[in-house]
């Protein structure tokens, strides 16, 4: 078999071209192929062997790149962990990933790493001279590295995702075909690309790499800050990737910094990664203009995306297939549902299979066919366009009906006041649950004004037995460092024994 080629080939950029900068040091695609061959080589002198497992638990840096794109050239499985979770939580996804190394700048990650009894990379400790001291040369040939992912674990442990035909393809012709997927997204390919989410989740991840192996140069911020986003946009970066609450936040920056967008040379933002109220998203295309590009995408391999047209046309839609065989709503007895009907959402796998690493059980129960779910509740319209209603684990059950938050926060997210509100069931007697909304008023809006705003669009636009019974005022909501809604953490809180709705159960 032959070595695998240059990155620059892969790309078909010169060698001397900008592949990633982070603010603090840059790699030209030269530099970036050499230092992958060597953090790969580096492994392999530490012991280990193509098929191994390595996590990498670490901020946005250039060495993040280099450790994932090294490790899977290598022929290693590479698993991303999140960098602020305790020891004992690392320790449990090195347990189950079977991590024999764990790429590190992060304490914690040092901790679980001595626990587990696995080689240790540390990045900050004479990191460049171990580099440095690795052969650059191309590995013997080019191996099957891959990526083991693992689910977001806001609905419980974090469980692994093992595709089919995972390992399977040299990394140099994965590599290559990831890059269609930049095109898919309306990426520029000339111009910078500007990561503003923590490269530990699965989308910028995905995103960042497809990104690469189309020959576009990365910028990427080591962590999220609205103003400097705003800066490195107004800057030159062509296209970026973010979540809904980075939107609120760029909107509530101070004027003069939004004056700063749009410029001709954003072209394109993609958002996902939760639900975009339909009032947040109409707000930043009034903004920026019809550069928006949204996709709703699973762990599993699903994936739709809908352009700005597409949203416009049908406000509210997360698009159409364009990853997996298609999209099919399902009943409870697995029946396919008229379009416009709402079920569950199931991705037709197209013989693409994947297991839950360990857990034959959620294996066996999230298909049904060639058809797989992640939990999310939608429809679909008659011309294929999906709609999310929510998660099936988030359904407030009132009396037997099923209400979906995700409906009603559309609703009256669009109150003037509310910075921030999510609805969750809270326990009753003889409903069993009620919807309660739970909202964050913004600065300088009177919380009891927010709430009487709540009360008069929810007697307008809410069905009745839909509509919020109370509204719990709060300072914040918990969110992931992506923004994610940690809806559960606000569920648990309605249902604690503190919950004022506790003694009405």
């Amino acid at each position: 078999m032959e070595p695998a080629p240059p990155l620059w080939t892969l790309t078909g950029r010169d060698p001397g071209d900008l592949a990633v900068d982070d603010g603090r040091r840059s790699l030209t695609w030269s530099a970036l192929d050499a230092e992958t061959n060597a953090f790969g080589h580096g492994l392999v002198a530490r012991g280990l062997v193509p098929g191994d497992h390595v996590s990498v638990v670490a901020r946005n840096h250039v060495e993040y790149l280099v450790a994932v794109i090294g490790s899977m050239r290598a022929g290693m499985v590479v698993t991303p962990v999140k960098t602020g979770w305790t020891p004992s939580e690392i320790g449990y996804l090195l347990q189950d990933a079977g991590s024999r190394a764990v790429v590190t700048d992060v304490a914690s990650a040092r901790v679980a790493a001595q626990q587990q009894g696995v080689v240790l990379v540390d990045l900050e400790r004479d990191h460049a001279e171990w580099i440095a001291a690795q052969s650059t040369d191309p590995h013997p040939y080019d191996r099957c590295g891959w990526r083991l992912s693992y689910t977001s674990g806001t609905t419980g442990r974090p469980k692994g995702v093992v595709r089919a035909d995972s390992g399977t393809r040299p990394f140099s012709d994965a590599f290559v075909a990831s890059a269609a997927f930049a095109t898919a997204l309306q990426i520029p390919r000339d111009d910078p690309h500007l990561v503003v989410s923590r490269l530990f989740h699965g989308a910028p991840l995905t995103f960042a790499l497809s990104v690469l192996a189309a020959g576009t140069p990365l910028f990427v911020m080591e962590r999220w800050d609205a103003a400097t986003s705003v800066d490195l946009l107004a800057g030159g970066a062509a296209s970026t990737i973010m979540v809904p609450t980075m939107f609120r936040q760029m909107l509530a920056l101070p004027e003069a910094t939004r004056a700063r967008l749009p410029v001709p040379t954003l072209r394109t933002v993609i958002h996902g990664g939760e639900p975009c109220p339909v009032g947040l998203k109409r707000r930043m295309i009034d903004w920026l203009g019809p550069i928006f590009v949204e996709y709703f995408g699973v762990s599993e391999g699903g994936m739709t995306l809908a352009s700005t047209d597409d949203w416009l046309a049908r406000p509210g839609t997360v698009g159409r297939i364009h990853t997996a065989a298609g999209v099919v709503i399902l009943d409870d007895d697995g029946q396919e549902v008229p379009a416009g009907t709402e079920g569950a959402v199931y991705f037709r796998s197209g013989g693409a299979s994947f297991s839950y690493k360990g857990d034959p059980d959620k294996t066996e129960s999230a298909h049904r066919g060639d058809a797989f779910t992640a939990g999310d509740i939608g429809y679909v319209d008659a011309d294929g366009y999906l709609f999310l209603s929510g998660r099936r684990a988030d359904v407030i059950v009132s009396a037997g009906v099923n209400v979906y938050p995700a409906e009603i926060e559309t609703e009256l997210e669009v109150v003037p006041g509310v910075a921030d509100l999510c609805v969750v069931g809270a326990p009753h007697e003889e409903r069993g649950e009620i919807p309660v909304a739970v909202v964050v008023v913004a600065e300088g809006f009177a919380p009891d004004a927010v709430v009487a705003g709540l009360e008069a669009r929810a007697a307008e636009h809410v069905a009745g037995y839909k509509r919020p019974a109370h509204y719990v005022v709060e300072d914040s909501l918990p969110r992931d460092d992506t923004g994610k809604l940690l809806r559960r953490q606000v569920r648990d809180r309605m249902w604690g024994d503190e919950s004022p709705f506790a003694a009405r159960a």
